[in-house]
């Protein structure tokens, strides 16, 4: 059960990271750069396939501040009893 509960606390932690990320910062970036700096269709993929790595990199720390989060979780509920 704990397993479970440590696999689910990682995956929140990504998917909150990663749409907050995603939403906040590189969707109004993405409608910037496509409305003036982009002079073709090369350009915009190319800050496509930048902003899904950057998002798979926030992926990733959102689900090590999930493990984190449920580690300390876990140590509180062991220094209660």
């Amino acid at each position: 059960m704990k397993i479970l509960a440590r696999l689910l606390c990682i995956l929140v932690g990504a998917l909150v990271l990663s749409f907050l990320v995603s939403k906040v910062v590189l969707a109004p970036i993405g409608q910037w750069y496509e409305m003036n700096k982009a002079q073709s269709f090369d350009d915009v993929s190319d800050a496509f396939v930048i902003a899904l790595a950057v998002q798979a990199i926030f992926a990733v720390a959102g689900g090590w501040l999930g493990d984190w989060a449920f580690r300390k979780w876990r140590q509180k509920q062991l220094d209660r009893k």
